[in-house]
């Protein structure tokens, strides 16, 4: 079975019909699916050359709704929002099975003030994905004159590191392998075995993950564990695309068969309970 455990539902016209149909060419089987940043955020995302509004959690529900048998809910949570709990366990009664957050958006993964958050996904046995590394989402401002911007430093893989060690049975997948801080991304899986890494995104998010990998001494050096490895196209080339680039990168760090199919399926299935 072939999964894609990292895609943003898009507010456009003909989406949910393009991506069932991307799914039929690539073999993939389910996509977990998930809104935007919340907070403020708006992705600059564009589909068939028109850009695409705000993607809420409410959407996304109505989207599994229409294909239950081919889309996971993954829901969007900004932890600073008072009822981040209820909002978590609404959508974990709708038969969401995952959490995604984006720290660029203001906020520190490891702040104390929501443990409280964490114990619940922990209890809940759902893993929580963390965007990782640089981002490219803008934040429009609600204000006129106002600035804001989004900013990776809060989410640097380091700050995951002390979360996974308090919550070592929650399941954290750090996307994008923390590009560009892959090392430290590998440090982090190393260190915690609760901590997972998606292969996910376009241009060098993926593509120099085998450069430096390699440059660095592959396996010799660097114990990369391919059983949580998870791949996703996060929207950025079609499906079977992405599927065909990845693979190419998983071989060129030295995956077997058996590591490749884990990678693009079983251990998202482990993940998400579908065994």
């Amino acid at each position: 079975m072939k999964i894609d455990f990292h895609y943003h539902y898009i507010d456009g016209e003909g989406f949910l019909e393009y991506l069932m149909k991307g799914m039929d060419n690539s073999g993939v089987d389910i996509t977990l699916l998930m809104g935007c940043p919340v907070g403020g955020c708006l992705y600059d995302a564009f589909w068939e050359g028109k850009k695409c509004g705000e993607a809420s959690n409410e959407n996304v529900l109505k989207a599994v709704k229409a294909h239950p048998d081919r889309l996971i809910g993954n829901v969007i949570l900004d932890p600073r929002e008072p009822d981040a709990i209820d909002t978590f366990e609404r959508y974990m009664t709708e038969g969401f099975k995952c959490v995604k957050m984006f720290p660029p958006i203001g906020f520190w993964p490891d702040d104390e003030r929501f443990f409280p958050l964490y114990e619940k996904i922990e209890q809940a046995g759902v893993p929580l994905l963390f965007h990782s590394g640089l981002t490219e989402v803008k934040i429009v401002s609600k204000e006129p004159g106002v600035r804001k911007a989004t900013n990776s430093k809060y989410s640097y893989p380091l700050e995951f590191d002390m979360i996974s060690r308090l919550f070592p049975k929650m399941p954290i997948v750090l996307a994008h392998m923390g590009y560009p801080h892959y090392v430290e991304a590998w440090s982090i899986a190393q260190a915690n075995k609760n901590v997972y890494l998606d292969i996910s995104g376009g241009g060098p998010w993926t593509e120099g993950i085998p450069i430096v990998f390699n440059a660095l001494g592959g396996h010799q050096f660097i114990p990369l564990d391919f059983n949580r490895v998870i791949w996703g196209s996060d929207n950025c080339l079609t499906q079977a695309e992405h599927i065909a680039r990845s693979d190419v990168f998983l071989r060129q760090m030295g995956a077997k068969s058996s590591d490749r199919e884990q990678v693009f399926g079983g251990t998202a299935m482990r993940l998400l309970k579908l065994l």
